[in-house]
């Protein structure tokens, strides 16, 4: 038995059809037509969306949210197989049908901060074998490697030779360069610590001189990821010069570009580039760095993700065409066929094409409050939330 979708307003790349109908069968969509205001339900299932958005589902290439689930306080461990499935469910009520669980390694700062029971390798372990279980969504592992982080070197080897990751990021938080400017970094630790700026000024020398991967070996584990077609970003790219280091090694992606030099130059080296749809939300960085909304307007932002906050996307994306810096299409193309694009999976999910994957969600935008009524993935009913009038929110 199918599913229909009917009296949708249905966006696709170049634009929008108006009173549309989409049919799903054994999880693909079979058929999109404009005009349909006389259906026969063929036996199928029938979702009267009544004007409402249908769009692709979104795809998060990048949150955090993983790690936050499980622990969401320092030293507050949760079993990692609730929280990998009351994430999927939060996921799916934000309209993401495909995410990217950007979990790290070699990360001492963040190790140190959650003080969890569970080693790295036993969370991308389990989660990935979560992964492989009946979900809800679709659950992918985005590794993000902190370059100064040498001792997980070969750890992080092992992991991609497994096959658990989908995704490879290069970081680097050594303050002094990327998003953490040297005088912020003494400030913090003067105020967290309660030393004087003597202190923390020789923990910043101490921070700038640690020993990282880079050279021959950080090229291995690029064409290590290379070889199994695993696409890799360098994060917090902060100047032309470090771009171009990155491409000429193999990356092909700048995830959350600092400047607008970066941003530039990586989109004339034909890489693609991935901004924080918390960023757009909020309105600015919380570091100082790029305004994704200027990013956006000058062309310079291929692809967005949630960095931090999931539900951030679904909003960003009606903000972009509320305040009329993107048609509705290209807004959601940034969040959903753009970033398929980005990792390589175009030409089975990111858009509503016959004979993709049927993952789409149904959104109700009368007020300026986007909100989800259904996810669909792979053609099933994932999530399906009841309304209630906005003024009962506020």
């Amino acid at each position: 038995m199918g599913l229909k979708v009917v009296n949708a307003r249905v966006v696709r790349p170049q634009g929008v059809l108006e009173h549309a109908a989409i049919s799903i069968e054994d999880g693909k969509i079979v058929s999109i037509n404009e005009g349909v205001n006389n259906y026969t339900s063929d036996g199928a299932d029938v979702i009267e969306a009544n004007g409402k958005v249908v769009m692709p589902g979104i795809i998060d290439l990048h949150t955090d949210a993983m790690d936050v689930e499980i622990i969401p306080r320092p030293g507050a461990d949760f079993p990692i197989e609730v929280a990998f499935h009351e994430l999927e469910r939060k996921m799916a009520g934000c309209g993401i049908t495909t995410t990217f669980h950007s979990m790290y390694m070699g990360y001492e700062a963040a190790e140190k901060n959650a003080r969890s029971k569970y080693h790295r390798e036993e969370v991308f372990e389990r989660v990935y074998q979560c992964a492989q279980r009946a979900t809800h969504i679709n659950n992918k592992i985005h590794l993000r490697y902190e370059l100064p982080g040498t001792y997980h070197y070969n750890l992080v080897l092992e992991t991609v030779a497994k096959g658990y990751v989908d995704l490879l990021s290069v970081m680097d938080h050594t303050p002094g360069q990327g998003q953490v400017k040297p005088e912020r970094f003494i400030q913090f630790k003067m105020r967290q610590e309660e030393i004087s700026r003597e202190a923390a000024e020789q923990l910043l020398a101490e921070e700038q001189s640690r020993e990282k991967i880079n050279g021959s070996k950080l090229i291995h584990l690029i064409n290590c990821a290379k070889d199994r077609d695993i696409p890799v970003a360098s994060h917090d790219d902060d100047s032309i010069e470090k771009v171009e280091q990155f491409f000429k090694m193999g990356v092909n992606i700048s995830e959350f570009p600092i400047n607008t030099a970066a941003a530039q130059r990586a989109k004339e080296l034909g890489m693609w580039t991935v901004g924080g749809s918390s960023n757009i939300l909020r309105g600015g960085s919380l570091s100082g760095n790029m305004d994704m909304i200027a990013g956006v307007e000058a062309g310079l932002i291929d692809a967005i993700c949630s960095d931090y906050y999931p539900p951030s996307i679904l909003h960003s994306i009606f903000k972009l065409h509320r305040e009329g810096i993107l048609s509705l299409h290209e807004a959601v193309n940034l969040a959903t066929l753009n970033p398929a694009k980005t990792v390589g999976l175009d030409n089975s999910i990111g858009s509503l094409e016959e004979g993709k994957n049927a993952d789409l969600i149904i959104v109700d935008n009368a007020s300026s409050f986007p909100v989800v009524t259904h996810t669909i993935v792979n053609g099933n009913v994932s999530s399906q939330h009841q309304l209630q009038p906005l003024n009962e929110f506020v």
